[in-house]
């Protein structure tokens, strides 16, 4: 197992290279001049003099050809050196520090959240003999599947927000308030449920209610009931550890796609967090400061594919045994 996580990390090393090669290619094909982006920016929309950007981008290094830039920058990188955003002239590192824990914050809350609801309604899919409830479930789920992210979110803050005032609206805290542990909960409860209940989430549940469903009435199941083990026990251990690989093994994989909606989700709710400043970055063409996003992503993404295949790993011996002989 040890020279598996060795080399689950190798890999996950040149995934990162690779995504910093791509990512700075791309963007250094993209239309438009930073340093014209910049200077327009600082003079408030005014279109900057030619002498102006010829200077500005000989500073920024923009004058070299592309892999020598990506050579400058990439050894910088392995210093822990990510660069100076253009338009802030802060250094990236201390940008990123500032907004990585809260975007993590948020993933971790949504995930932990659509873990668990979608545990409990799945489990209710796959045991209840009651075809009213299933039917109320199959319609849910229909529904949820429906609707892109962004609308589950601007109808989260519509209702609890904006019609009822149940719930702050975004942000961390209120305004000219310090952070608290309450407000905290507060602020994060909306833009986690409108992440954990997307459009995968119906996925979710129908892989728990398939996994657990098609075990229900297996021969070890059944044998189990015989010998007089409680209800609880049957589900626990011989319905829920088998039946829930297939799930903790797409969990893994729907981080990517929760990441993916993770930044919309914090411009919607003001949440101090990664995406505004991805966006802005985007449009500023920042270039240092966007390529490290893509990349501490991309390594939020692997990270939650290690923790997923291990957890499966603990609740499937067979997949554990594999695992050693491969090794």
């Amino acid at each position: 197992m040890a020279l598996r996580l060795i080399g689950r990390a190798a890999t996950a090393a040149l995934v990162v290279v690779a995504l910093s090669m791509v990512c700075f290619g791309l963007l250094a094909a993209a239309p438009g001049d930073p340093a014209a982006s910049v200077l327009e920016a600082r003079s408030g929309g005014r279109p900057p003099a030619p002498a102006a950007v010829a200077e500005l981008r000989a500073e920024m290094g923009l004058d070299d050809p592309p892999p020598v830039r990506y050579w400058r920058w990439a050894s910088d990188a392995l210093r822990g050196d990510l660069g100076t955003s253009y338009m802030s002239g802060r250094p990236v590192t201390e940008t990123l520090g500032d907004t990585v824990p809260w975007t993590l914050l948020l993933t971790a809350a949504s995930v932990l959240l659509s873990f668990t609801a979608a545990l409990a309604v799945g489990l209710v899919a796959a045991l209840t003999r009651r075809a009213w409830l299933r039917r109320g479930i199959d319609l849910l789920l229909f529904v949820m599947g429906g609707m892109p992210g962004f609308v589950i979110a601007l109808l989260l803050l519509y209702v609890f927000a904006a019609a009822t005032h149940l719930m702050p609206s975004g942000g961390v805290s209120r305004p000219g308030e310090d952070v608290t542990a309450y407000g905290l909960l507060a602020h994060l409860v909306l833009p986690a449920c409108a992440l954990a209940f997307g459009h995968h989430f119906g996925i979710y549940v129908r892989l728990v209610e398939n996994g657990v469903g098609r075990l229900k009435d297996a021969p070890h199941v059944e044998n189990a009931r015989v010998r007089g083990l409680p209800r609880r026990t049957v589900v626990a251990r011989h319905l829920m550890r088998p039946g829930l690989v297939p799930f903790t093994a797409r969990l893994g994989v729907g981080v990517g796609t929760l990441i993916a909606g993770v930044y919309a989700t914090e411009v919607i709710f003001s949440w101090p967090g990664m995406g505004r400043e991805a966006i802005s970055a985007a449009r500023a063409q920042d270039y240092p400061l966007l390529i490290a996003i893509v990349l501490v992503t991309g390594l939020i993404v692997i990270a939650a594919n290690l923790v997923a295949e291990l957890i499966v790993a603990a609740l499937d011996p067979r997949v554990r045994t594999g695992l050693t002989d491969a090794v």
